[in-house]
């Protein structure tokens, strides 16, 4: 029933994004608006209740090793940038990340239950500390330069992470948490489904002509991700786990790369091999999820 619901969910949401794509100018140009509503209404919810449901540090131990592949990807693609800014690296890596809210998440708890989508949104909670860096650099080199005052809403995710570190340590978390939890993962999906379609349909997500094709950068740092997560996948005591680790190493595209290329006016040919050619691995993460279940 869980995997219907959210199944249903994407394609509610991404035929809401096709939609939006034909909504005329003026939804194109407040998109960066939507997107930054959603970086408060899901993203940072999610973060803010998985850190204050803390129940056992033995709990972070594998989202930690999960979320350190985003520190990897980020120095591999920063060490290779060639030319770019670091802003532009911090992009492809983004475009290389699991995709640990939008889908990891949902279909975590959707095949493994409470203990899944807790492993996941644990994993995606670490990540803010990968994304947090990444999103200095993007704002710092955006072609468009951002307001002081976006910088609190752009790291809403790595900031409600800390906050609900500081609501764990005062006192355990309400019984609803667990609700926000299992609710996040059709919540996460629509929601994400139709930022994803919009924003990989925008004109500024177009294939740019002058820069060289982005597979090879893709299917390199997208190789970095592969092996640092199987390993864990393979010799992990937990199905709960590894069903997270496969669902992160094998997945779509990360939904947030074309997100943050229209918001901080970006052109990545990165972000666009990614948002098409990433869906080739899903099958394989799915399949050996539902085989390890």
């Amino acid at each position: 029933m869980h995997l219907t619901t959210t199944l249903v969910a994407y394609g509610l949401g991404a035929a809401l994004g096709f939609v939006a794509d034909r909504g005329g100018p003026r939804i194109k140009r407040d998109w960066p608006i939507y997107l930054r509503i959603q970086f408060l209404a899901t993203a940072a919810a999610a973060g803010l209740f998985s850190a204050w449901g803390l129940t056992a540090p033995r709990q972070i131990v594998a989202p930690i090793i999960i979320a350190g592949t985003g520190f990897v990807l980020l120095g591999a693609s920063y060490l290779t940038r060639r030319a770019s800014s670091g802003g532009q690296a911090a992009l492809d890596a983004w475009a290389a990340y699991p995709n640990t809210a939008f889908w990891v998440l949902p279909i975590a708890e959707a095949l493994a239950g409470t203990a899944g989508a807790r492993i996941a949104t644990l994993s995606n909670a670490a990540y803010s500390a990968p994304g947090a860096a990444a999103i200095h650099l993007l704002r710092r080199d955006a072609p468009h330069p951002q307001r002081r005052a976006t910088f609190w809403i752009d790291q809403s995710s790595a900031l409600a992470v800390v906050v609900g570190l500081f609501l764990h340590l005062a006192g355990p978390a309400p019984s609803a948490a667990r609700w926000v939890l299992v609710g996040s993962g059709p919540a996460l999906a629509f929601v994400g489904a139709a930022l994803f379609v919009g924003s990989v349909l925008h004109p500024h997500n177009e294939r740019d002509p002058e820069q060289p094709s982005g597979v090879p950068r893709w299917a390199a740092l997208t190789a970095v991700r592969v092996a640092c997560l199987v390993p864990l996948a393979v010799f992990t005591y937990s199905k709960d786990v590894a069903v997270v680790a496969v669902l992160c190493a094998f997945g779509p595209p990360a939904f947030n790369p074309s997100q943050l290329a229209v918001l901080y006016r970006y052109r990545s040919n990165v972000v666009y091999a990614a948002a098409r050619w990433s869906w080739v691995l899903l099958p394989v993460g799915f399949a050996t999820a539902v085989a390890i279940r």
